[in-house]
């Protein structure tokens, strides 16, 4: 049977009447289709600018936290500069966050850090133009009281306009101590650090106190005073002895002003007036304002009357300030002294936990050193915690190995979790390895979930040919979060894909997958879908 082939008519060949007809027909037809194909070329464009604007989300999204990653690494390096006392190269890492990246998140902090590194190198009026950037842009900033504090202690430096030093008053209950290089600053911040000694620590301020007039005649005479030590330092030196001599009427709010000065501009020469208003003065606050001002005088011969303050005083404006002041001396004895505050019983874990503090800011392995004694003198969990988090921030490599000791060897699981938390918080390759070698190894569920979670987050650091290196080095090159390493994608995969681990951790597991953009992780993702 021959097959039957139907064709399309051949309008060309059809009667006039009969092509009208054909015409007629098609025309709906042709008309769907076109409208079928339009649709679908509208639909196509339609998807191709949707996945070109997901696309330009997406490299949006990237591009900040590849911005956010940077910032974070030059502001570590930063801080690690100022521990190692390297103020030059300090300053400069500071002003390079700041000028990158003029909307991150931390350029008060790092305003602030580049103008304690001017002021270490003496630059006077730079430090108080910083300051005053600080002030200015960031007026609700958490650093803004601990600014307003360097910024009185530039007072007696550079050949700028006199202005009015600071008076002592007192913080409501709640202020907290922030830790600083070098020492712990008294000002009002998030609880974020220390909690202080119960009581209303001493500070210093650049402004006035609620109490304070404008048309006090004290604070005309304080400028005047700061106008003379800029002009003429040894007449200013004999001019604030004369008003802290027993029986002098000034205010104490004059004779504060006078003890700064004293301080930061008298030298050792000094020091036996400041020592004797520190032991004599009746007014509990001038006394403590002595005592700190002993701390910018850096001289090694007050060192031992600080520890007999600190030591033996009942009362906590007193021990406070004596702590500040042992914090400002750069000595061994100094760290000494602060080891054996913070290894007293007899003192309450506040007081401890501050001097622990203050010698974990100092650069050195001396200060290494003393919180290996106090940790192995000490039992008490608040202390050993204290210790354990000083470690954390070193880049010693003896804090770090004491920090994988205490997570393998300890008994105690609060200590542990301490350990692991401190270890998360130091950068390099090497980090890495040791939380992926201490899971392996962990049999405890809980310090399992710890070490997970310090696997997460942190960053790393990374040189051009994509290896990861040491903090020290990442101002070469630049830094991505650990979620970006190979190491611990595979760990986490390994993780969430395993049936025998607690299904709460295997969630936790995928969350953290979850912020990485690596095509293994999609298609991990997909394939647990299926």
């Amino acid at each position: 049977m021959r097959k039957r082939i139907d064709t399309a008519p051949n309008l060309s060949t059809c009667d006039p009447r009969d092509q009208s007809v054909i015409r007629q027909r098609l025309f709906p037809a042709t008309l769907v289709v076109c409208l079928i194909v339009l649709s679908g070329v509208v639909h196509i464009t339609v998807g191709q600018q949707s996945a070109a604007q997901q696309r330009s989300s997406t490299r949006n999204q990237l591009v900040q936290q590849s911005s956010t990653d940077a910032a974070d690494v030059i502001f570590r390096n930063g801080r690690d500069l100022i521990t190692e006392a390297e103020w030059v190269k300090a300053q400069e890492k500071f002003n390079q966050l700041v000028t990158i990246y003029p909307n991150d998140k931390k350029v008060d902090e790092a305003l602030y850090w580049m103008a304690y590194a001017l002021n270490k190198q003496q630059k006077i009026a730079q430090t108080r133009t910083t300051l005053a950037q600080l002030l200015e842009k960031y007026p609700n900033s958490q650093w803004r009281e601990d600014a307003r504090v360097l910024l009185a202690q530039t007072m007696g430096g550079g050949a700028l306009a006199p202005v009015a030093l600071a008076d002592v008053y007192t913080l409501p209950p709640g202020a907290v101590v922030r830790s600083v290089d070098g020492g712990a600053v008294y000002a009002p911040a998030s609880p974020s650090v220390l909690t202080p000694v119960p009581g209303n620590p001493v500070v210093w301020n650049v402004d006035s106190p609620p109490n304070v007039s404008d048309d006090d005649p004290c604070e005309f005479k304080i400028v005047v005073l700061q106008a003379l030590f800029q002009t003429d330092v040894q007449r200013g030196i004999v001019a604030a002895t004369e008003w802290l001599k027993p029986g002098s009427t000034y205010t104490v709010r004059c004779k504060g002003a006078a003890l700064s000065l004293l301080g930061r501009n008298g030298g050792k020469a000094v020091t036996p007036v400041i020592l004797g208003v520190a032991r004599n003065e009746q007014d509990l606050k001038l006394r403590a304002r002595a005592i700190s001002a002993l701390g910018a005088t850096n001289d090694d011969s007050v060192v031992d009357a600080l520890r007999d303050f600190a030591m033996t005083s009942q009362e906590n404006d007193i021990v406070e300030a004596s702590l500040y002041a042992l914090s400002k001396h750069t000595s061994e004895r100094a760290v000494t002294v602060l080891g054996e505050i913070a290894a007293s019983s007899a003192k309450p874990s506040s007081v401890r936990r501050v001097a622990i503090s203050s010698i974990a800011s100092r650069p050195g392995e001396p200060a290494v050193d003393a919180l290996l004694r106090i940790y192995e003198a000490d039992q008490t969990l608040e202390i050993r915690k204290a210790v354990i988090s000083g470690f954390g921030n070193r880049k010693s490599e003896r804090a770090g190995a004491k920090l994988v000791e205490i997570v393998r060897g300890s008994d105690v699981i609060e200590l542990r979790k301490a350990a692991v938390n401190a270890l998360s918080r130091r950068s390099g390759e090497k980090v890495i390895d040791t939380l992926l070698s201490l899971y392996d190894t962990e049999k405890n569920e809980e310090i399992k979930d710890s070490i997970m979670n310090a696997l997460g987050s942190g960053t790393v650091i990374y040189s051009g040919s994509g290896q990861a290196v040491g903090a020290t080095v990442a101002s070469t090159v630049g830094s991505t979060n650990r979620m970006r390493d190979q190491r611990v994608i595979r760990k986490l995969i390994e993780i969430a894909r395993n049936p025998q681990t607690p299904m709460d951790r295997r969630k936790r597991a995928i969350g953290w997958l979850s912020r990485s953009d690596d095509p293994e992780v999609l298609r991990f993702l997909e394939e647990l879908l299926k």
